[in-house]
């Protein structure tokens, strides 16, 4: 049973001050990290992640900061409000009251990392403008949560460090979401992450994780500053650490060096939410006011018809829903969509969501899906699937991207899932594929292969019906009416540059397996001669697909 945070006694939650160097790395780290944003695909044009910076680093190794577990006064907490709200939003609708009240552990300004770190944000004042229109989308959302579950409020600031709130962020260690998750740990926690669905960036779903995440830490370790250090760490090793210095004063363990400042920089964001004043700060503008809502999905639903249920475009749904991976939602049931709650081009329209709702509930199970897939089994041809599922050879190589029409058993298929006499309701138009004619290739066995008339290819190229075909020529090969399968993702908008530190026994080809990139890719974007072995210690550069590594 987790105790209350009131009943920690202040001799459990006091700190030992100690002064701790700061080494250049770790400034120039510091800097990395709150310059952090999103990266174009494979030019290093934009400011770069959050993922890049020791902090939000997936490697987990996070800063060991002294973060103190003191209950701070009601009455404090209120002074604090009073005395910087000027600074802020009307205290009616701001944010940052909230987050104050919640606000339990000291944040030992005394301390000189927490200064370092206090310093750093009263020079970079922009760092948390920057960050306004994350802080309005999830912040809200995320303090709700923690409040609703009487945890301290300080949590509610971990994404912020870990990932500056991006649901893309993406760590050298593998680490991803606005928590920063890795892989085990998200699935220990119930979080999904299929082909379909990453439950790491849905902020709904990660969120109530990793909350229950440091709920564990902090059962095992009865000290919130210990928790959190922990949920950067590992329970384990600041186990160990607290029994190797018989001591559970954070600043006198033994831990990473990312580790060490870790804690430091979620106390001084707290210092200065706390009294703004103090510090000369003026936080931006974030209301409390939720920004989105949920809706139950019975059932795996094609995005293309969530688009037209919710007057959303498909490239505004996946901006909520950046958990989807792929075409439609996740195929586990039930589940949810994240829907705002005004227009993203019009914020004076607010969506009907007990309609929308209604509307998504009584969708029956035949009405959900354009597509589905299938496993082409031996003996299959385009042409043969094409007749079983009512569409034809050029629809399939459209939205399957294929270049020929050769298919081989075991491959996985997308097959429209209307039936012949029903009009796709998104996306008609017609098309028309590139084809070579190859050597024996005639009218009729061109028209055969795609399950298209000869007439059809008659006046598609305005050709003669009896003309001969020559060895090369490139003609088009028309299709029915046919819905194409949407494309989720933006390569370039969800790629992220991670800075990887090469370890002892790495190759390029098992960097470039581990994320997911190629070997010439990975050599060309650090001019690496491919005949030299990579040195322990050496720093690479890798631009990752945060969406499918």
């Amino acid at each position: 049973m987790r105790l209350s945070l009131r009943a920690l006694s202040l001799q459990q939650q006091a700190f030992i001050p100690m002064s701790l160097k700061i080494s250049a790395f770790f400034a120039l780290g510091m800097v990395t990290f709150f310059l952090g944003g999103c990266q174009s695909r494979l030019a290093p044009t934009v400011s770069e992640p959050i993922a890049t910076d020791p902090i939000a680093s997936s490697e987990r190794i996070v800063a060991d900061q002294p973060i103190t577990g003191v209950n701070e006064p009601a009455a404090h907490r209120e002074k604090q409000s009073v005395d910087a709200g000027h600074t802020l939003v009307p205290v009616d609708n701001s944010i940052w009251p909230d987050l104050r009240e919640a606000m339990v552990l000291t944040h030992a300004v005394e301390q000189k990392r927490v200064q370092q770190e206090i310093n750093w944000l009263r020079t970079n004042p922009r760092y948390l403008a920057r960050l306004q229109p994350r802080l309005q989308k999830y912040l809200p959302y995320i303090v709700k949560r923690t409040v609703e579950r009487n945890l301290p409020g300080e949590l509610a600031l971990i994404p912020i460090i870990e990932s500056a709130l991006d649901p893309y962020a993406f760590s050298p260690g593998g680490a991803g979401g606005p928590w920063q998750f890795l892989r085990p740990t998200a699935q220990e926690y119930g979080l999904t992450i299929d082909r379909w669905y990453d439950g790491r960036r849905d902020i709904v779903a990660a969120t109530e994780a990793a909350l229950d995440y440091l709920e564990a830490l902090y059962s095992r370790l009865n000290h919130w500053p210990l928790a959190i250090a922990a949920y950067n760490a590992g329970g384990a090793r600041v186990r160990r650490a607290v029994k190797r210095a018989d001591s559970i004063d954070f600043f006198a363990l033994k831990l990473p060096r990312e580790t060490q400042y870790y804690l430091p920089k979620i106390l001084a964001l707290a210092a200065l939410i706390a009294a703004p004043d103090n510090y000369s700060i003026t936080l931006p503008e974030v209301t409390r006011a939720a920004s989105f809502t949920t809706v139950s999905l019975p059932g795996q639903f094609d995005v293309q018809i969530l688009s037209g249920l919710t007057g959303l475009t498909v490239a505004e749904l996946q901006a909520w829903n950046p958990a989807l991976k792929r075409w439609a939602t996740a195929a586990q049931a039930p589940h949810h969509l994240i829907v705002p709650l005004q227009h993203p081009s019009d914020q004076s329209i607010s969506l009907d969501i007990e309609k929308l709702q209604k509307s998504i509930s009584t969708t029956l199970p035949s009405q959900r899906m354009h597509w589905k897939e299938i496993i082409v089994r031996e003996g299959d041809s385009l042409s043969v699937i094409a007749q079983r599922h009512n569409t034809d050879v050029a629809a399939l190589r459209v939205a399957n991207t294929l270049k020929s029409t050769m298919i081989r058993a075991g491959t996985i298929l997308l097959v429209p899932t209307y039936q012949t006499n029903q009009l796709p309701i998104y996306g008609q138009h017609r098309q028309a594929l590139p084809y070579t004619v190859q050597p024996g290739d005639s009218l009729w066995s061109i028209a055969k292969a795609h399950n298209v008339s000869i007439a059809a290819l008659v006046k598609t190229n305005q050709i003669a019906p009896r003309g001969v075909l020559r060895s090369g020529r490139k003609i088009k090969v028309p299709t029915k009416k046919s819905l194409i399968a949407p494309t989720m993702t933006d390569p370039a908008a969800v790629t992220r540059k991670v800075a990887y530190t090469v370890r002892k026994g790495d190759s390029l080809a098992r960097i470039a397996k581990r994320f997911g990139v190629g070997v010439e890719d990975l050599a060309k974007w650090n001019q690496l001669d491919l005949t030299k072995y990579l040195q322990p210690g050496q720093r690479l550069t890798v631009y990752v697909d945060a969406v499918n590594t």
